[in-house]
């Protein structure tokens, strides 16, 4: 976990998601950057809160895949059906 820590830059992970005119897809990305925030509790094996310092570090670029998500629907890009059925935490998606 130490080495993981001390090496970590940034994952990305991304899904794909049907358009909402069903003409295409559009991919929703997770991204988390390897604050020292993070990299302590990689090293501290604390990887439950990992999920909370995504949610609260938009100001630095990351993001949940729900939140992504609920930015995809709120855009019209994406169905909230398509939305819930990628995500999470479904009873986050709204529309």
């Amino acid at each position: 976990r130490s080495m993981l820590s001390e090496s970590l830059r940034s994952v990305i992970s991304q899904t794909l998601c049907k358009t909402k005119d069903e003409q295409g897809r559009v991919a929703a990305h997770e991204i988390m950057i390897g604050t020292p925030a993070i990299r302590n509790l990689i090293r501290e094996n604390k990887v439950a809160q990992m999920y909370s310092a995504i949610q609260t570090g938009q100001n630095i670029g990351m993001q949940t895949l729900d939140q992504n998500l609920q930015d995809l629907v709120r855009r019209n890009v994406i169905s909230a059906n398509e939305a819930r059925s990628k995500a999470s935490n479904k009873e986050s998606i709204i529309g």
